[in-house]
């Protein structure tokens, strides 16, 4: 494993990784390996709770047979699947990331480093880098700037890559936001709503890699979702 950050530093107590999946059985495997050996290796308190968000394929029993926790939740939604993981995380930090590998969580370490070290209450990533056909143009050169732009113009958040799925956040600031949505506006959602709170929030470059498994984006209707979720936040 990389050895990133001074880990040894840190005191968090408990660290809980939650992964929404929906069809996810190429990838979950990988994705919660990774994550146990970041555990063991720099002695972290830690728990993976799997959301299965309805699959249809084997992303279940994979997941049950790392003896993880998995969670069922019927109720399609990317917001709806977070929403669910939270109740069920018991750590002093929430590390959210995708379960089809496309975020690397040997930067785990990183984040918890910022949050510890820093006073920080939420770090996201910044996909700095992006793998060859790991994102479509017109999400990478079209959607992200815009909806990062209108976020940073309407509420003054200045983060660049606003929908990253790959972010920690602290449980007690979390469990005050109040967060309702159900779909990919979630993303949205929580950064709005955070800075509402005047939480201390912080992007570090991350690389994206190009995802195992089919996406689950839909480019109109789910940026018709952020669209109205940034209005409705701003002038409601």
């Amino acid at each position: 494993m990389k050895n990133i950050g001074n880990v040894e530093k840190v005191s968090v107590k408990k660290v809980s990784v939650i992964l929404p999946c929906l069809n996810e059985e190429k990838g979950i495997g990988i994705c919660i390996k990774k994550i146990k050996q970041v555990f063991n290796e720099n002695l972290i308190d830690g728990e993976i709770i799997v959301v299965d968000n309805g699959s249809s394929d084997k992303t279940f029993e994979i997941a049950k047979s790392f003896n993880v926790k998995v969670v069922y939740e019927p109720r399609k939604g990317y917001g709806r699947a977070y929403l669910t993981g939270f109740k069920e995380a018991h750590g002093d930090v929430v590390i959210m990331g995708d379960g089809d590998n496309s975020y690397d969580f040997y930067e785990i370490p990183r984040f918890l480093n910022e949050l510890e070290n820093f006073n920080i209450d939420f770090v996201i990533g910044n996909r700095k880098v992006i793998m060859k056909n790991a994102s479509p143009f017109l999400h990478r050169s079209i959607g992200r700037p815009f909806f990062s732009f209108l976020l940073k113009l309407l509420f003054n958040i200045k983060i660049s890559d606003s929908h990253c799925g790959f972010g920690a956040i602290k449980k007690e600031p979390l469990n005050k936001l109040n967060l309702k949505s159900d779909g990919m506006e979630f993303a949205s959602e929580i950064l709005i709503k955070a800075k509402k709170q005047n939480l201390k929030i912080k992007e570090i470059p991350i690389v994206y890699y190009k995802r195992i498994g089919k996406s689950k984006l839909r480019t109109f209707r789910d940026g018709t979702r952020h669209l109205k979720l940034i209005l409705k936040e701003k002038f409601n």
